[in-house]
Formats: structure tokens, C-alpha cells, sequence
């Protein structure tokens, strides 16, 4: 049995409810401003403590305490969910301190 068939043509929908098109792009918009904000928190964190080594490795520890206190600086802030806080500070961290790493050709 077709599905398609289930639902009168009449009842379908022919655009897109703007109501949703619109909260899409809400939470789009609050997301990346989110990793913009974390990124710039640990960009603040990196001028006091480098997140990439000397041989051009990755300090993790670094990326982890930088990520620990953008996290924590939106939790106090939007009162979301440390899991939520701690992804977007985490993608910030991490493209900081690819953005600091210095370009190797191979």
C-alpha cells in the first residue's frame, strides 16, 4: 500500500509553514552564536595559555580547561544544560586552537 494515497491532496500542505521556517532559523542563528561566543572565550584563554605546542601538536589539556570555562561562563549565563553548554564550548575550543595552529606544509 502507497502512502501517498493515505492523505487527500487536499490536506497537504503547498508551502512551508513560515512558523517553522522561522523558528529553524532562530535556533540556527542562537547555535552558531553560540560557537562564535565559545571560540572567542577561548581565544581569550589562549593569549595566557597556548592551546597548541611548540611542535604544532594540540594541547588538550589546554583545549579542555579553556572549554571547562567557556562553559561554565554560559551556564551562568543562558542557565542551560552542562552538556549543552560544554558541546558548544568544546567546538569554540577546538576551533581556536586549530585557528592558532601554525600552517605546516607537507
Amino acid at each position: 500500500m502507497r502512502y501517498a494515497n493515505l492523505i487527500p491532496a487536499s490536506h497537504i500542505a503547498r508551502s512551508a509553514d513560515p512558523r517553522l521556517t522561522a523558528d529553524a532559523r532562530r535556533a540556527f542563528i542562537a547555535a552558531k552564536a553560540a560557537v562564535v561566543a565559545s571560540t572567542e572565550s577561548a581565544k581569550r584563554f589562549a593569549r595566557t595559555t597556548p592551546l597548541v605546542n611548540r611542535d604544532g601538536t594540540f594541547d588538550r589539556s589546554a583545549i579542555m580547561r579553556a572549554a571547562i570555562r567557556s562553559a561554565q561562563a554560559r551556564m551562568e549565563v543562558t542557565g542551560d544544560a552542562w552538556g549543552v553548554c560544554m558541546s558548544y564550548a568544546l567546538k569554540g575550543a577546538w576551533a581556536a586552537a586549530k585557528a592558532s595552529r601554525p600552517y605546516r606544509a607537507h
